[in-house]
């Protein structure tokens, strides 16, 4: 007797431990959408009318007035049918009224989500509206609520929900539970593009390069005018070491021919088909891309690039002078524009457009590397120093060029910058 009391003492506390971890993170936020005790009177409301209905003398007094032709045909059953379908009728009324006036037209998020909660604590079963409620807040950017309340309910929500929870787990980064939830979703339907397009992502964030193709390559199978799962597949592409530029072409094809001949599209086509040496082409889709959106450098400067490319000097010179003036701040215009001359030897002319190159994007290493080359060759050592040394600040692969200059001013005997220019290009180093 005494050690079965003594062993009612050592368990009964763990099993109160264990209670208390059965409560998880969610658990707190939960305790807003579980129907309290107390909302519960204001549930009185609808019945009290009901209540009060049977005894109103209405339905007792026409009673007796029915009976009296008994003796005639079914009319007395018929009356009976009446008052029911009056009753069957008060319910219907309450039950919409209620959450339909409770909407107003401008309400805030804020009240917006505390309307849902009283709605899911009236109505706790009502998985479109959980889902509502979850939208809100991935909304407002509360991803962990988004997905510990979704969690709950994920035998309940639909592919909406679904999908918010995949995408709330993609902004937490959190790849292996986005998979798990998309896993759901293709349970439900093994042909939703949308749900192997965000699995191709979820791979894409466990640097799983295969299998995030293979994902995205399934959603475009399933779906050829779905953009996202495209720019999954360029995006991988185009972070390979080389570039798969053959690739990328005819992936880029595909989306002119299934989705249309967006500006975008053309522009991407255009400058991959310069990158790539198939000129003929690339000067096709770059007039089309211009003509499309004559707003954007890019393609301006792969036309002038292609041109130069098949032989067309002066066309060329035309078009990445047109590029250049027409679009200061680009960085790309001004450097293709700047290098031309240079290769030209019309070094006055090109270190103004470097410099311009540089003012566009004042990081831009290569525009930094023409300045510095294009002063030097005219002499100025001041601007031309300044300029190396942010080229190789920018990218250290510009150590070789910086230490040739220097071996320049070596061989030529000039003392004075020699020093400059060798103590700050041995401090280049990669």
């Amino acid at each position: 007797m005494f050690l079965a009391f003594v062993s009612f003492l050592v368990i009964d506390p763990p099993r109160a431990l264990a209670a208390e971890q059965t409560k998880d993170e969610f658990s707190l936020f939960e305790e807003e959408l579980k129907p309290a005790a107390t909302p519960t009177p204001p549930v009185v409301k609808p019945t009290a009318p009901t209540i009060s209905k049977p005894t109103v003398t209405k339905p007792t007094v026409t009673a007796p007035k029915v009976e009296t032709p008994k003796v005639d045909t079914p009319a007395a059953p018929a009356t009976p049918a009446a008052p029911e379908k009056a009753t069957a009728t008060v319910p219907k009324p309450e039950a919409v009224t209620a959450p339909v006036a409770a909407v107003p037209t401008d309400e805030t998020p804020e009240q917006k989500i505390e309307r849902l909660k009283k709605e899911i604590r009236a109505s706790p079963k009502n998985a479109r509206l959980i889902v509502d409620l979850a939208d809100e807040l991935y909304k407002k950017e509360e991803y962990e609520k988004v997905t510990l309340l979704l969690w709950k309910h994920v035998d309940k929500i639909d592919r909406r929900g679904l999908l918010i929870l995949a995408r709330s787990h993609e902004k937490r980064k959190e790849p292996t539970e986005m998979i798990r939830s998309l896993n759901v979703l293709l349970g439900k339907d093994e042909k939703d593009f949308e749900a192997y397009s965000l699995m191709g992502n979820a791979y894409t964030l466990q640097r799983k390069t295969k299998d995030a193709m293979e994902s995205y390559k399934k959603s475009i199978e399933l779906n050829a005018k779905y953009e996202p799962a495209y720019d999954g597949l360029i995006s991988l592409y185009e972070k390979r070491d080389t570039p798969n530029l053959y690739e990328l072409r005819i992936l880029l094809q595909d989306m002119v021919q299934n989705i249309g001949p967006r500006p975008q599209y053309l522009r991407k086509l255009c400058e991959i088909n310069t990158r790539d040496g198939t000129y003929e082409p690339a000067v096709q889709s770059c007039k089309e891309a211009i003509q499309k959106d004559p707003k954007i450098a890019d393609a301006y400067v792969y036309l002038g690039l292609s041109y130069k490319a098949l032989g067309e000097d002066a066309i060329a010179v035309k078009t990445l002078k047109k590029a250049a003036n027409d679009f200061p701040k680009s960085e790309l215009a001004q450097y293709h524009y700047g290098a031309l001359l240079e290769e030209q030897k019309n070094y006055i002319d090109a270190m103004k457009v470097f410099k311009s190159g540089t003012e566009a994007d004042s990081q831009a290493a290569r525009s930094w590397l023409g300045l510095a080359t294009t002063s030097f060759e005219l002499r100025k050592y001041d601007i031309s120093l300044m300029a190396y040394k942010n080229a190789c600040k920018f990218d250290k692969k510009n150590a070789v060029a910086f230490r040739r200059a220097t071996t320049v001013l070596r061989n030529a005997k000039n003392n004075k910058w020699t020093d400059q220019f060798e103590q700050a290009s041995e401090n280049c180093t990669f």
